[in-house]
């Protein structure tokens, strides 16, 4: 089995991907060859292989963040804990080449890095203008269709949109619905999981597939799906349009109508990519979904769910064979196994080809880093149509790799607040992404290939593994406890907010960011929690300790409000927070040293962060009294995380200066109270925000004015 791989291997293999070339003169591949030779005068959509990623191309790596995000980052040191974490695949193409080919074409679909080529439209006399352009290595058709409209790129801003932002529901237990609604899920184990308080928190799920309509349905708002962001990758377009495939696929991972039904993970944040052209079958969706790859990575996605596969086209499109789902020909199953090398979770539906012969297969269910996912019905025997192995590799690989129910699954309706039933391995896929999350939830830790070997290790057939079942059915409760126990690290709290005085003396908001390679139990009395003690006397008494539970979260950031005081009083806070580890719960406590479990930090540490509430929080730069009242740009602008507001106040009266996020919600209060006349600076640390746009606002008796500033991380 081929693992990933020497560098220069690597480098190779991409160079001469998909075809081969006789000469440096003869760079059109078979297929495109083929087409061009045809009569008919059509315009062709081709894969332009670049030779190399221009001068200095390495050390474009010096600055990951301009490339992909932070989170992407983090999920990548789980396969290359050495370093590294990005590779010659990441580097963007070399612009010069860009601009060349992109100035002899119709028009430019995708920027591929990976694969270090671009997907163009073009016509005959542009093709061979391209074959001799001396920095393109190859060029291979794509399919023959013409794009209309001039679409947009994809946009670069990888700053969080949450279209419908909410804290996990609390329940301890749920009602899964009747018949196939709840079998679908306790065949699997789900409901087990769920119980101890594991929904997918945490986790970012990218979902493939040919449209999502009806996202207004009930089993997405009951409790608002948290959808990032989305994209049309066939129209270049943020709006999803297209077939509903996707809003069942959806539902089956994410959904959430208690009594109606849920999915496994409905807890996860999700990113949406339509990448199918509905209803032709053509090779152009494999061109979107390599590109729908790119931008999971970038965002950081944790798993990517794809009830897609590939083999045969309509016409006039040249097929594959069977013989081709070797894991090493299709496009799409090379940009798959590249995706879990970078440390996503592929999971992929098998196909639904189970009556043919042996090997009915569509990439990229032929990788052989993809989770690939049969179908079997309600008592567990395979569905017939579920596709089954092996690989045509050398020597040839099992497939598919586990089952989870896809006969007669229970989802949301196209229309209204429905619901309906259907068939298909494409519901078996969801449905284990989904048990993917539950155990990244319970341990960030794991890889790509550790989530796989431990649904195959505790599936129904882990003893006798064939090509018609894989491993069997997988189990939700043994893998999620088995993550669970490779889970040695206590939480970790980070907290970039203590000061020695405010101006507070109404109710603040403390954060901090709390992660842990499991999940943080945030429920009834195992949540998260801060808490305060005061004195009113210099510190000699104090009153006892007394907890807050979180008021918001967004992701792994926790909010706590701390009620005010007043001036002169010294405050006094610490932080706690447990996880799900097995066999026990590990506590921790910011400062440090502090114990106890259910609810965690219940005995205090020796020391904690200590403020006193008063006018000294914010700092008075001039003696010179101002003339008007003002507020100037934040400086420095953009900033990382931390820039600094300065004002200028009239006379003496109260004064706001809060700062909201591009939806208008408050995240911050920096200044509340009365302020004597003069000129004042503030501190805004943005650590535990997103990168985007925010603004501030000063508020007087006689004055408003608002600003607007851009963290870049």
């Amino acid at each position: 089995m081929k693992r990933y791989f020497l560098f220069l291997l690597l480098v190779s293999f991409l160079s001469l991907s998909f075809f081969s070339f006789k000469s440096t003169e003869n760079k059109i591949g078979n297929m495109l060859s083929k087409a061009v030779d045809e009569p008919a005068n059509s315009t062709f959509v081709v894969w332009v292989y670049l030779a190399d990623k221009g001068p200095n191309a390495m050390a474009k790596l010096n600055d990951p963040l301009s490339i992909v995000s932070q989170r992407s980052l983090d999920r990548r040191s789980k396969v290359k804990p050495q370093g590294g974490l990005l590779d010659y695949t990441d580097i963007p193409l070399y612009g010069n080449y860009v601009s060349s080919v992109a100035s002899n074409v119709i028009k430019v679909r995708h920027r591929i890095k990976w694969l270090n080529c671009m997907s163009v439209e073009v016509n005959r006399e542009q093709i061979n203008t391209l074959a001799n352009m001396d920095f393109v290595r190859g060029i291979e058709l794509v399919e023959r269709f013409s794009i209309i409209e001039n679409e947009p790129e994809i946009s670069s801003d990888l700053s969080p949109v949450f279209i419908n932002p909410t804290d996990d529901p609390l329940a301890d237990t749920l009602t899964y619905g009747t018949g196939n609604a709840i079998t679908q899920i306790t065949q699997i184990k789900v409901n087990t999981v769920h119980n101890q308080g594991i929904r997918g928190q945490g986790i970012m799920i990218a979902s493939f597939d040919a449209g999502f309509s009806n996202l207004t349905h009930e089993a997405f708002t009951t409790y608002p799906m948290k959808i990032q962001t989305t994209y049309d990758f066939q129209n270049h377009t943020p709006s999803l349009t297209g077939h509903s495939h996707g809003t069942a696929t959806l539902c089956l991972v994410g959904g959430y109508k208690p009594g109606k039904m849920v999915g496994p993970a409905y807890g996860s944040t999700f990113i949406l990519g339509r990448t199918e052209v509905d209803p032709n079958e053509v090779p152009a969706e494999m061109d979107n979904w390599i590109a729908a790859a790119h931008w999971a990575d970038s965002l950081g996605a944790d798993i990517i769910t794809s009830s897609l596969g590939y083999l045969e086209f309509d016409s006039p499109y040249t097929s594959y064979t069977w013989q081709d789902m070797n894991g090493n020909t299709l496009p799409i199953t090379i940009a798959a196994d590249l995706a879990v090398n970078k440390g996503i979770v592929v999971s992929n539906s098998a196909g639904n080809n189970g009556t043919g012969a042996n090997n009915t297969l569509g990439g990229p269910a032929d990788g052989d880093s993809v989770l690939t996912v049969g179908s079997v019905t309600s008592t567990g025997t395979r569905s017939s149509f579920s596709s089954i192995g092996p690989t045509t590799s050398v020597p040839p690989r099992i497939k598919p790799d586990v089952m989870a129910m896809g006969s007669n699954n229970y989802y949301a309706s196209t229309t209204g607040n429905n619901y309906t039933s259907g068939s298909g391995t494409s519901f078996s896929c969801p449905l284990t992404s989904g048990v993917c999350a539950l155990m990244l939830s319970a341990n960030k830790d794991l890889t790509p290939l550790q989530v796989t070997g431990i649904l195959k290790k505790f599936a129904s057939n882990t003893n006798s593994p064939n090509n018609q079942m894989g491993w069997g059915i997988i189990d939700a409760s043994l893998s999620v406890d088995s993550a669970r126990k490779l889970d040695n690290t206590a939480p970790v709290i980070l907290h970039t907010q203590p000061f020695t005085s405010t101006n507070l003396n109404t109710a603040f908001t403390m954060k901090a960011k709390i992660t842990d390679n499991g999940i943080i139990r945030n429920w009834t009395n195992q949540a998260p929690l801060l808490y305060y003690r005061k004195s009113t006397d210099n510190g000699v008494n104090w009153t006892a300790y007394s907890p807050v539970n979180y008021s918001a979260s967004n992701l792994d950031t926790f909010s706590f409000v701390i009620p005010g005081s007043s001036n002169g009083t010294y405050v006094q806070y610490y932080f706690a927070a447990q996880d799900i580890a097995l066999p026990t719960s590990k506590i921790s406590t910011l400062p440090s040293g502090g114990s106890g479990i259910n609810p965690p930090g219940t005995t205090a540490p020796s020391t904690a962060f200590q403020y006193t509430v008063g006018l000294v929080g914010i700092e008075p730069i001039s003696n010179e009294i101002p003339n008007v009242f003002k507020l100037y740009t934040n400086y420095p602008n953009p900033f990382n995380p931390v820039t600094k507001i300065k004002f200028d106040i009239a006379k003496n009266t109260n004064a706001k200066i809060q700062v909201y996020d591009i939806l208008g919600r408050v995240v911050e209060t920096l200044v509340n109270g009365e302020l004597k006349a003069g000129r004042y600076e503030v501190d805004f640390d943005g650590y535990s925000l997103s990168s985007g746009v925010y603004f501030y606002k000063l508020i007087t008796n006689d004055f408003v004015d608002t600003k607007r500033m851009l963290m870049v991380k």
